[in-house]
């Protein structure tokens, strides 16, 4: 399996190639040449099997250069339960995604159970492995550079952190995070991790890692990486994910299901696109928004209009605070027949104008692509934690709220529909005691997350001194 890139060109990439490159060399982002197919005999195959086993099945087809036994070694290490067990019901601490039905045919994915609460863990832990493995026993050094709403900036540090090999830049938005995930990212004390905090939006920090990343020049001399979900190894982990709540919430052959997922930087939703394009029988992926409604507004209308970055609404569930979502290209670049031509054209429009508008023939193609959204708000977000709290004992946090609002009020169908919660309620103790009157307790390894020392580095949104910080750490002696 080779890499091509969404705006045409074709570098013959191999998985490990491009496993921490976020941008082909024309600014587009890598997708497979073609999507495996998996037979309805092939995922009857999957039944009864864990996460590590599941994943090897659908990794193994996007990265055919590796042996498979060399692949499921990382597999079996980065999902063990002994990192993934940090869920609510100690009796399924085994399992590292399970599922928790609540009514109706609507169940929860719990994917924030890994050791930073949050869903990103699934890949980065599989990255972390993933370089030490195909760089070899000497992997050569690298900085990674990433933008974070909070959530993956701590899953990532924490990854990294304790690698000699490796560094950590992370951008985020000063005063739009929750204090808890503020704490998390800024409390690390590993001397390969740097934290900037950006006085703008996450828009802001995204833009500006895009623009130091594609500068090819500066990427090389700073022996920078990519570690954001725009990432295709992330990707492929994330559809490893829908492979494997498939085979648990269903049992017979075909049966289909709907997911719900939050919208954020449509890593997710893209992920969906990608497991039903290779055969998993999905009736829909319904992306859930916030008030930064620019994906549920393009999928049904076919005009992608985004905010500014400066105009990006600052809501109660700040992980989704994301104006123009990085991954929004590859499932243009798919839903337009592949044709990278048109995907640049469209995105120059979106650089120069601000938006973009599909022809009805292709707004049609997105009609049927099997993916649709739902906004949700503040009020929408208390009432789904506080019926859930009070129904189901359960505690969500208000981007899963967002997702089950989509999912069951404005999308009710008479399927199975699999909401992803991604991150943990105890991040978010202001929205929780608003909604439900008391708070969630901190786990164990996070009792003194709020007394902890914080380090951080504060800057305006300005290139030149954000590249100056970048470049200074990343030149620094190696151990």
């Amino acid at each position: 399996m080779l890499y091509i890139s969404t705006r045409g060109a074709a570098d013959g990439k191999t998985f490990a190639d491009i496993a921490f490159e976020g941008f082909a060399r024309d600014g587009g982002l890598y997708v497979p040449e073609n999507y495996p197919k998996f037979t309805s005999e092939d995922l009857a195959l999957l039944r009864g099997r864990d996460f590590p086993s599941v994943a090897l099945e659908v990794l193994r087809r996007f990265w055919t250069q590796i042996p498979v036994p060399d692949l499921w070694g990382l597999c079996r290490d980065a999902w063990q339960p002994a990192n993934f067990g940090n869920g609510r019901d100690p009796f399924k601490a085994h399992d590292v995604a399970p599922i928790k039905w609540l009514h109706d045919g609507v169940g929860l994915y719990e994917l924030s159970n890994g050791p930073t609460l949050t869903f990103d863990d699934f890949s980065l832990q599989f990255l972390k492995r993933l370089h030490a493995k195909h760089l070899g026993t000497e992997p050569e050094n690298i900085t990674l550079l990433g933008a974070t709403t909070g959530d993956m900036g701590a899953s990532a540090e924490y990854a990294f952190g304790d690698r000699r090999d490796t560094r950590v830049v992370m951008l985020s938005p000063k005063d739009r995070m929750s204090k808890f995930q503020s704490a998390q990212l800024y409390s690390n004390k590993d001397e390969n991790v740097l934290n900037l905090e950006v006085e703008g939006t996450f828009d802001d920090c995204q833009e500006l890692a895009y623009k130091l990343l594609e500068d090819e020049e500066f990427r090389k001399a700073n022996k920078l990486g990519a570690v954001n979900s725009y990432l295709w190894a992330r990707i492929a982990v994330q559809v490893a994910c829908y492979f494997y709540a498939y085979i648990q919430a269903t049992g017979a052959q075909n049966e289909q299901v709907v997911f719900c997922v939050p919208g954020g930087n449509f890593g997710n939703a893209f992920a969906g696109y990608v497991a039903r394009a290779m055969g998993l029988p999905i009736l829909r992926i319904l992306v859930a928004t916030n008030e930064n409604d620019a994906m549920d507004r393009f999928l049904r209308t076919g005009v992608y209009s985004p905010r500014p970055a400066s105009e990006t609404i600052a809501t109660s569930s700040p992980s989704m605070d994301i104006s123009r979502a990085a991954n929004f290209e590859r499932f243009l670049f798919e839903v337009l027949g592949r044709n990278g031509v048109r995907v640049k054209e469209l995105m120059k429009d979106l650089e120069e104008k601000g938006s973009f508008e599909l022809t009805q023939q292709e707004f049609s193609k997105v009609r049927r692509s099997g993916l649709a959204a739902g906004t949700s708000n503040h009020a929408n977000r208390l009432e789904i934690i506080e019926s859930l709290n009070i129904e189901y004992a359960t505690t969500i946090d208000p981007h899963t709220a967002d997702c089950l609002y989509t999912g069951v009020y404005l999308h009710p169908v008479g399927v199975k529909t699999i909401c992803f919660e991604t991150v943990q309620a105890v991040k978010f103790p202001k929205m929780t005691m608003q909604a439900t009157g008391k708070t969630v307790p901190l786990p164990d390894a996070f009792a003194d997350i709020f007394e902890r020392e914080q380090r951080k580095t504060t800057v305006a949104v300005d290139e030149s001194r954000i590249r100056e910080a970048v470049a200074a750490f990343a030149s620094k002696p190696w151990a």
